[in-house]
C-alpha cells in the first residue's frame, strides 16, 4: 500500500487552521466589542450634550414653556428686545450654532411634537416643525419621564442614534423633550472602518504565519523525505543509497537518525556482498548442469511437440477443407437464393416505380380539376356578392319608397284637414286627399312586403356567401393536400428508383463473388488432397520423437531438481542490490 508521508504537512495545515479560527474568533469577539464601546460613546455623548442643552434652556430664560398659535414662550417671554428676534428665532440660531461645532442634530419637543430642530424634512430645505415623536420615545420620555436612547431611529427618512430627555417646568412637570442625535451612517462607517483594520492586521497575521510554517515544513519535510525514501529503498532490497551530507551534519535528532540509518545500510552492504560471493559459485556449478540437462530436453520436447503439432494440424486442416467444401458449396447455393430474391425485388420495384409514375399522372390530372373547380367556384361567389349587393340597394330603395309613402299619407292627411275646413268648398279636394291617402297606405304596405322580401333575400345571399367561404377553405386545405401527397409521390419515386440501382449493383456484386466461389472450390480440392498425405506422414514421426522424449525427461528430471534448490536461494538473496 502506497503511503504518501505528509505528517509534517498535516501538522502545519493543523497549526494554520487553528490560526485562522483563532483569528476569526477574535476578530468577530474584536467587532462586536468595537460596536458596543462606539455606541456607548455615542450615548454617553449624546446625554451629556442634551442635559447641558437641557440646562441652558432652563437657565437662560426663567419661568415655565408654553406653545400657544405657534408662538414659543418661557417665562412669558417670546421676543428678544436686545437682539430684536423672537424666542424661537433665537433658540433656532443656537441649535444651529452647535451643530455647526459638534455635528450633532438638535430638537425641542413641546408635548410629542417638534417646535425647534435643525432636522429638515425629507428632501426639502424644510425644517421638520411640527412633525410628531414616534410612539415608543412619546411612551418612555413624555409618558414615563425616563430618558430614552433610540438606535438606528428613522427621522424624515435617515437613520439615527438619538438621545431623549424629558423638558420640564419649574413645578416638576413634564411638558416636552429634547433630542440629541447623530445620523447612523457616521457611525456605521467608522465601524465598519474599524472592522476593515482589524480584519486586514488578522489577515496580515494569518498569512506572516503561514508562511513562517510553510518554511518550516519544506525545510522539515524535505529531510524528513529523504530519509524516509531512503529507507524506502532499503526494504526493497537497494543499498546502494547513501544519505545526504548535509542531513547527516545536523546536530537534532533528524541527523541522529540520519547517521544510524547511514551505519546500518554499511553493514547490511558487508553481510549481502558476502553471501552474493558464495552464492555465485554455487549457482555457476548448478547452472553448468542444469543448462545441459535443458538444453538436451527442450530440444527433444520441442521436437516432439512440434512433430504433434503438425500430426494434429495436419489431421485438424484435412477436417477443416472437408468443411470449408462443404460451407463453399452452401455458399454457392445461398447466392443463387440470392440471385432470384434480386431478380424478383427488381420486378417488383420496377411495377412500384410504374405505379408511382401513373399515381403522379393521376394527381396531376385531380389538381387541374380541382384548379378548375375552384375558379368556377369563385366566380359563382362572384355573381352571388353582386347579387347580395342589389339585393341591398333594393333594400336601400325599398326604404324610400317607405320614407315617401309616410310622407304621402302625412300629407293627405293635412289636405284633408285643410278641405274640412273649407267646408263645402273643399269637398272635392277632400275625396282627391282620401284617395292620395289610400294610394299612399298601398304603397307604404307594398314597401313593407318588398322590405321583407328583401330581408329573406339578404340572409339567403349572405349564407350562401358564408358557404362559398368555407366551400373556399376546403378547396385550400385539399389543395394543400394534395401539393403534399405529391411531393409524397415524388420522394416515394425517387426512393423506388434508388432500391432498383441497389438492387442492380448487389446483383452484380453477387455474380463476382459466384465467379470466385467456383475458383475457390477448385484450390479446397487441391489442399485436401495434400493435408490426407500430411497426417499420415506425422503420425509415423510422432511415435519415433516419444521414444526419444521419454529417454530426456529423466535426465531433465534430475538436473532440474539441482538448478531448483540453486535458484531459490540465489532468488532470495538476488533481493538486496549492493550497486
Amino acid at each position: 500500500m502506497e503511503r504518501k508521508g505528509k505528517i509534517i504537512r498535516k501538522i502545519v495545515l493543523i497549526a494554520i487552521a487553528a490560526m485562522v479560527i483563532l483569528a476569526v474568533s477574535l476578530t468577530a469577539l474584536g467587532v462586536f466589542q468595537i460596536r458596543d464601546t462606539v455606541v456607548a460613546q455615542i450615548k454617553q455623548t449624546l446625554k451629556v450634550a442634551a442635559y447641558q442643552m437641557e440646562d441652558e434652556l432652563s437657565n437662560e430664560y426663567d419661568g415655565d414653556w408654553a406653545y400657544e398659535g405657534g408662538v414659543l414662550s418661557k417665562g412669558g417671554v417670546d421676543w428678544n428686545e436686545d437682539k430684536n428676534v423672537s424666542l424661537a428665532d433665537e433658540l433656532t440660531e443656537q441649535f444651529d450654532s452647535l451643530k455647526r461645532v459638534t455635528e450633532l442634530d438638535y430638537t425641542l419637543f413641546y408635548g410629542d411634537t417638534r417646535v425647534l430642530t435643525t432636522v429638515f424634512k425629507a428632501g426639502t430645505s424644510d425644517r421638520a416643525v411640527g412633525t410628531p415623536a414616534s410612539s415608543e420615545v412619546v411612551a418612555a420620555v413624555l409618558n414615563g419621564g425616563a430618558d430614552y436612547m433610540a438606535q438606528n431611529i428613522d427621522i424624515q427618512g435617515q437613520d439615527f442614534y438619538g438621545y431623549y430627555i424629558p423638558l420640564k417646568n419649574d413645578s416638576g412637570s413634564t411638558i416636552g423633550m429634547i433630542f440629541v442625535g447623530t445620523p447612523s451612517a457616521s457611525v456605521t462607517a467608522a465601524i465598519r472602518k474599524a472592522i476593515l483594520l482589524m480584519g486586514g492586521v488578522a489577515v496580515l497575521i494569518v498569512l506572516i504565519v503561514s508562511g513562517l510554517a510553510l518554511f518550516v515544513e519544506r525545510r522539515v519535510g524535505r529531510v524528513m523525505l529523504h530519509l524516509t525514501e531512503t529507507l524506502q529503498e532499503v526494504g526493497r532490497g537497494n543499498l546502494a543509497v547513501d544519505m545526504e551530507e548535509d542531513i547527516l551534519a545536523r546536530k537534532d535528532d533528524l541527523g541522529i537518525i540520519a547517521d544510524s540509518t547511514e551505519g546500518l545500510i554499511k553493514e547490511l552492504r558487508q553481510v549481502i556482498g558476502d553471501a552474493h560471493s558464495l552464492m555465485g559459485d554455487v549457482g555457476n556449478s548448478s547452472d553448468e548442469l542444469s543448462d545441459s540437462a535443458e538444453q538436451s530436453s527442450q530440444a527433444s520436447g520441442q521436437v516432439s511437440q512440434a512433430v504433434d503439432e503438425i500430426s494434429k494440424g495436419a489431421v485438424s486442416q484435412a477436417d477443416s477443407i472437408q468443411t470449408a467444401a462443404s460451407d463453399t458449396n452452401d455458399m454457392g447455393n445461398d447466392i443463387d437464393g440470392i440471385m432470384e430474391s434480386i431478380e424478383e425485388l427488381t420486378s417488383q420495384a420496377e411495377e412500384m416505380q410504374t405505379s408511382c409514375r401513373n399515381a403522379m399522372d393521376a394527381l396531376e390530372k385531380l389538381m387541374q380539376q380541382n384548379e378548375g373547380v375552384v375558379e368556377s367556384v369563385s366566380l359563382i361567389g362572384d355573381q352571388i356578392r353582386a347579387t347580395n349587393d342589389a339585393v341591398g340597394k333594393i333594400a336601400e330603395a325599398s326604404s324610400v319608397i317607405t320614407a315617401i309613402s309616410e310622407q304621402t299619407n302625412l300629407l293627405s292627411l293635412n289636405a284633408s284637414i285643410e278641405a274640412a275646413r273649407a267646408g263645402e268648398a273643399g269637398r272635392g279636394f277632400a275625396v282627391v286627399a282620401t284617395e292620395i291617402g289610400s294610394l299612399a297606405t298601398q304603397s307604404g304596405d307594398a314597401a313593407v312586403n318588398i322590405g321583407q322580401i328583401v330581408k329573406d333575400l339578404v340572409t339567403e345571399s349572405q349564407k350562401s356567401v358564408q358557404k362559398l367561404d368555407e366551400l373556399n377553405e376546403a378547396f385550400a386545405a385539399q389543395e394543400q393536400q394534395l401539393n403534399s401527397t405529391k411531393d409524397d409521390m415524388v420522394r416515394m419515386e425517387e426512393g423506388v428508383k434508388s432500391v432498383t440501382e441497389g438492387t442492380e449493383n448487389i446483383a452484380e456484386r453477387v455474380e463476382n463473388l459466384n465467379e470466385v466461389k467456383n475458383g475457390l472450390v477448385s484450390i479446397i480440392d487441391d489442399l485436401s488432397a495434400i493435408s490426407e498425405e500430411n497426417a499420415a506422414s506425422t503420425e509415423e514421426t510422432n511415435a519415433s520423437m516419444q521414444e526419444l522424449n521419454a529417454t530426456f525427461t529423466v535426465i531433465s528430471n534430475s538436473a532440474g531438481e539441482l538448478k531448483k534448490l540453486a535458484d531459490q536461494l540465489n532468488e532470495e538473496m538476488s533481493f538486496f542490490k549492493l550497486a
